[in-house]
């Protein structure tokens, strides 16, 4: 995957994926585009779900945690996923100690979306 943003809306699930790199530029690239889709996923609708899919994804940065945590907090912990994430990617989250907040799923472990 390039470096452009793809939504797909399944019931009341926004499964939202990303570029291969989420470095600052990208976040501040895709940050307005993933905020706008939230709020109008979410507008009015109770018991919503957002789920990250970093299928693809090499690389993160401190400000695409900043967009989950963000995000998260939209939705709750309960509503909120980020799914398909490598090990190396993983090791950032934990260290971030976002692995204890959020649901945050390997590769090899992700619930399959139809």
């Amino acid at each position: 995957m390039g470096g452009t943003m793809k939504f797909k809306e399944i019931d009341d699930v926004l499964h939202c994926s990303f570029p291969n790199r989420l470095d600052g530029l990208a976040c501040s690239t895709v940050e307005q585009e993933l905020s706008s889709r939230i709020t109008e996923f979410t507008n009015g609708r109770t018991n919503v779900r957002l789920i990250f899919d970093l299928a693809g994804v090499i690389f993160i940065s401190s400000a695409f945690l900043r967009l989950c945590l963000m995000h998260f907090r939209t939705v709750g912990k309960n509503h909120f996923s980020v799914t398909n994430v490598s090990e190396e990617i993983h090791k950032v989250f934990h260290i971030s100690g976002f692995v204890d907040l959020m649901n945050v799923t390997h590769a090899d472990r992700a619930p399959a979306l139809a």
